[in-house]
């Protein structure tokens, strides 16, 4: 045996033994605790709830039912109540958020199922962000760059034209055990001026959603 192969079949047998023996939980939590754009928290949370995640008002949704949930509240903000954010349980894809810079905010959508569902429905949701700043013509031929003395003013720019990200949930509203609960919140980081919608799995143009900055429902737009 090779000094290389050696130190491979080392590895792997560390590797093995973080998934399955004593060091499991530890392997774990320095595998896959790491904080990320989009969780989810707050078995049972009510707009109380999410107005304290928030640190601001709230603002309740009308018409916010998906296809298989219920879009009850939302807010927008700069900065999760610290205290607030370390006291709850973080159940998606890391241990809470990205920390807050000067280019991104927080929205929250506080989800419910819907009356009389089935308990053993999983619904499915998907976060879409996007913006369409700067983009490229889609249609006509391009065109002769005009005079300069005829340029309109610029518009606002964005670090990010025409930038896409979907963040697809697996199931929401049910535990560990996939066994139903109540309510929860969603948390997503999205940069400053992008729009975020939350909608039902694999949304297609015109399907129900819900801009999660102004919690109006919407119909899902054919260009994103």
């Amino acid at each position: 045996m090779t000094r290389s192969t050696g130190w491979i079949l080392a590895l792997a047998a560390l590797m093995l033994l973080g998934c399955i023996g004593p060091f499991a939980d530890t392997f774990d939590e320095a595998v896959q605790d790491t904080p990320a754009d989009y969780d989810e928290c707050c078995v049972g949370a009510d707009r109380v709830m999410l107005e304290k995640l928030a640190g601001v008002p709230v603002t309740p949704v009308q018409g916010g039912d998906l296809a298989e949930f219920r879009v009850d509240a939302v807010a927008t903000t700069k900065q999760l109540d610290a205290a607030v954010e370390q006291g709850v349980v973080w159940d998606r894809d890391g241990d809470g958020l990205i920390a807050p810079d000067d280019t991104h905010e927080y929205v929250l959508a506080l989800v419910t199922r819907l009356p009389g569902a089935d308990p053993k429905v999983r619904p499915s949701s998907v976060v879409t962000v996007f913006t369409f700043t700067q983009c490229p013509p889609t249609t006509g031929s391009p065109s002769a760059s005009p005079s300069p003395r005829k340029t309109p003013s610029a518009a606002p720019t964005s670090p990010y034209p025409c930038a896409r990200t979907v963040h697809e949930s697996d199931w929401i509203l049910v535990d560990d055990d996939a066994a139903a609960i109540p309510s929860a919140i969603l948390a997503v980081r999205v940069p400053l001026g992008f729009t975020a919608l939350l909608s039902g799995d694999r949304p297609r143009q015109g399907d129900p959603a819900v801009d999660l900055h102004t919690g109006r429902a919407v119909k899902f737009p054919s260009r994103v």
